[in-house]
């Protein structure tokens, strides 16, 4: 069979697979098993690879790739965000890419050399984790509107988890970071209420509240909260160029915040602004209807704060030197509204 042909086949079961996992680790919510076909899956390459008379075929290990990340994606995202198993899911990826580069032998009469598995795009598997915060970025960047409150969730908690733990090649991942808390932050929308809400396939990132989106940016901001000072501190260029939003070009400190965007002390100081602000707007309006998204606020202030207080370097100087930046409550863990 020509690789043409096998390639071909190969995406028609991709295809399939990608389907049925998506709609099973729906069904099975909490409990689906994503996790066991992932490793699953990860082995089958691991014992292709060894055990071919042949080079391993780019092009059929981006396509297993695909397949492995959209696995860990849709059981990330059916799972609970408070749940050990996602800390599994991301620590399967981490166990992957400590494998190290994946390499087969290949002899001959006069020569033993090594070969090693590489993608389409020139990554190793499993040490660059090749198309994961590629495919990881898009999955959110697609989904994260049409996602019920609970998947998205769970899956900005994954995605933090991943960055926390430095799961990609130089922190590339906490891009997606950033993208959330653009359109959480920066991005102009009203307020909103607090609230579990069911997944809506016509659902549009334009049509989202404030409040929609902050559970996720809190997320990111308290499990890769440590990871995002650091960045932070070191002015950290990466996601790709996202820039800065409207609120902050537009603002009353949008000179203070470098304008090539990423990570740096000023944005980071913005979004506690920002924070302090809807507080404020939040606190103006009915509390009965705002559903304690007052509180909530304040804790993700609180969890910020705390982190900075922790640190010595440009944000936690920053933090320290704030004026009105007053702690409202201790908080220990504050992810989003409770799951339906």
């Amino acid at each position: 069979m020509s690789d043409a042909i096998n390639i071909t086949n190969r995406l028609h079961l991709s295809t399939f697979i990608q389907s049925a996992r998506a709609q099973s680790a729906l069904s099975d919510g909490d409990a689906n098993t994503m996790w066991q076909s992932a490793w699953s899956l990860a082995a089958s390459i691991n014992t292709r690879v060894a055990s071919s008379p042949l080079p391993p075929n780019p092009a059929l290990l981006d396509i297993d790739l695909h397949d492995l990340w959209h696995t860990y994606w849709h059981g990330a995202i059916n799972t609970a965000p408070d749940s050990p198993k996602l800390d599994r899911l991301a620590l399967q990826i981490i166990q992957a890419r400590e494998q190290g580069v994946l390499t087969r032998e290949q002899t001959s009469e006069t020569s033993r050399v090594s070969l090693e598995a590489m993608a389409s795009n020139g990554q190793r598997l499993w040490t660059d984790l090749p198309f994961l915060v590629e495919d990881m970025a898009a999955h959110w960047t697609n989904g994260c509107a049409e996602m019920s409150s609970a998947q998205r969730l769970s899956g900005a908690q994954f995605l933090a988890l991943l960055a926390a733990a430095g799961g990609a090649v130089d922190d590339a991942i906490c891009g997606v970071g950033l993208v959330v808390l653009r359109e959480a932050l920066e991005t102009p929308r009203p307020l909103g209420t607090l609230g579990a809400a069911d997944g809506d396939p016509g659902r549009q990132i334009g049509g989202m509240s404030v409040a929609d989106l902050l559970p996720a940016a809190n997320v990111w901001l308290f499990t890769a909260g440590w990871k995002l000072v650091r960045l932070s501190d070191g002015g950290w260029e990466g996601g790709d160029g996202v820039g800065l939003g409207e609120l902050v070009t537009s603002g009353r400190y949008r000179w203070e915040v470098p304008r090539h965007g990423g990570f740096s002390p000023q944005r980071w100081m913005w979004w506690l602004r920002r924070l302090d602000e809807i507080a404020s707007k939040v606190e103006d309006g009915n509390a009965d209807e705002l559903g304690g998204f007052g509180a909530f606020v304040k804790g993700m202030m609180d969890n910020m704060l705390h982190i900075a207080a922790q640190t010595n370097g440009p944000v936690g100087q920053a933090a320290q030197q704030a004026g009105g930046m007053v702690r409202h409550r201790p908080q220990v863990r504050v992810l989003g509204p409770a799951r339906p």
